[in-house]
């Protein structure tokens, strides 16, 4: 992986949000649904590598 891209921030700022202030409050800044951030929180190893994958 050489670039970030704007999913990836995405899903990292959504994850980084929501491990200071839960996923509830998450969900309704990012405007996702909790299953969403659950799925990514789960994913999350704490690189980028997993986010730029689209596994729904």
């Amino acid at each position: 992986m050489k670039t970030i891209t704007q999913k990836m921030k995405f899903r990292e700022s959504l994850i980084r949000y929501a491990a200071k202030y839960g996923v509830t409050k998450a969900a309704i800044r990012y405007n996702v649904n909790r299953e969403y951030a659950y799925r990514w929180i789960r994913r999350y190893d704490g690189t980028l590598n997993l986010l730029e994958m689209d596994l729904l």
